[in-house]
């Protein structure tokens, strides 16, 4: 598939496309307008620009292109009662559209299978070989099963071996969030997986424009109302993962145990004591005595749990990559100490085959 015919299947799949997206698909800058033009003048998109959101949408000669060459990724998209089929021109549901858009795309330029083509059906029945698939599905593929989450704001769910993350974006403020709506997607999901034979429990991703964001959500109270987004017990995790290039290295830590571990155990090799009981909030202590906290993966349940134990004891040692550490650093204050892991040499180090 070339570029410009992916473009245009993740326009299907997202129903409406956010116009920054498009060059996170093409490349280039000078590139992705001339694809553009030239799909726009030959009738195969049609550009939206209301209420200050611009986006992109398939017209006719657009869907009948990509349902003829891609029907297999595309028909369940642009067929029957899907959303993504009947684009509204009202803000709040053109919003929606770009939450689930900037998923699919940035699960997609990570490498995670995200069309039908390349991933086995949602909660199929399967043996041995079906465990261990990674793979993304848009909230329409599970939606349709029932009417009790049909209001939740998930984008989708990631699955990962035996891992499973139901999949959030904030865009750049507080979503709207229903607790009740959340539990229930949360409890049909896993109630669904079990039928199948897989005994997952589902923790929370939720993405956001920026790692600026995560500061807001943290010390969010849910507002004045109580309907927007903050950290609950709904899920033992929530992981905040910026939907920017350098935030790549959290998705191959939420996907992959067996790096996710490997990272870990590599890291203790830098403290002077490991600490491995159940609820420690510490890996262990450096040199000095001071308690060291890996906080790389960004587990807002956690990190504000770090933040109580740093007020208790006065002094910490944060570990975080260098895209995360103002906010951090803003969220903690600048008594703990930071140190920054280059991300570029943590790929490096992942991509090497373990001894």
């Amino acid at each position: 598939m070339n570029k410009q015919d992916t473009l245009l299947v993740l326009i299907a799949l997202s129903g409406e496309l956010p116009a920054d997206m498009a060059e996170a698909v093409i490349g280039s800058v000078s590139y992705t307008a001339a694809v553009l033009t030239r799909l726009k003048q030959e009738g195969y998109v049609l550009v939206r620009n209301k209420s200050g959101c611009k986006g992109y949408v398939l017209r006719a000669k657009g869907k009948r292109y990509v349902l003829a060459k891609f029907g297999e990724d595309t028909d369940f998209f642009l067929h029957g009662a899907a959303g993504t089929n009947h684009v509204k021109g009202e803000i709040d549901k053109r919003l929606r559209l770009h939450r689930m858009s900037k998923v699919w795309v940035f699960f997609w330029k990570t490498g995670i299978p995200i069309f039908r083509s390349e991933k086995p059906e949602l909660f199929y029945k399967a043996s041995e070989d079906g465990r261990g698939i990674t793979a993304y599905y848009g909230s329409q593929e599970f939606k349709g099963r029932t009417d009790a989450v049909k209001g939740s704001r998930a984008c989708g769910i990631l699955l990962a071996g035996e891992s499973g993350y139901i999949v959030y974006h904030s865009l750049s403020q507080r979503m709207r969030w229903a607790k009740k709506m959340e539990r229930s997607v949360r409890s049909f999901v896993e109630r669904e997986s079990m039928k199948c034979g897989k005994l997952r429990r589902f923790d929370a991703v939720v993405m956001g424009d920026s790692i600026g964001l995560l500061a807001e959500l943290l010390t969010s109270d849910g507002g004045v109302k109580g309907d927007l987004f903050q950290v609950d017990d709904i899920y033992e995790h929530y992981y905040y993962v910026p939907t920017i290039p350098e935030a790549e290295i959290q998705v191959q830590f939420l996907t992959d145990d067996r790096k996710r571990e490997r990272f870990y155990r590599f890291l203790c090799t830098a403290l002077n004591k490991i600490e491995h009981t159940e609820y420690c909030l510490s890996a262990g202590a450096d040199g000095f005595g001071n308690p060291v906290y890996f906080c790389y993966e960004l587990d807002m349940r956690r990190l504000l749990g770090i933040k109580q134990e740093l007020e208790w004891k006065g002094k910490g040692s944060i570990f975080c990559f260098p895209y995360q550490r103002p906010v951090l650093e803003s969220f903690f204050g600048r008594e703990a100490m930071y140190r920054e892991i280059v991300v570029e040499k943590v790929t490096a180090y992942l991509s090497q085959e373990e001894v």
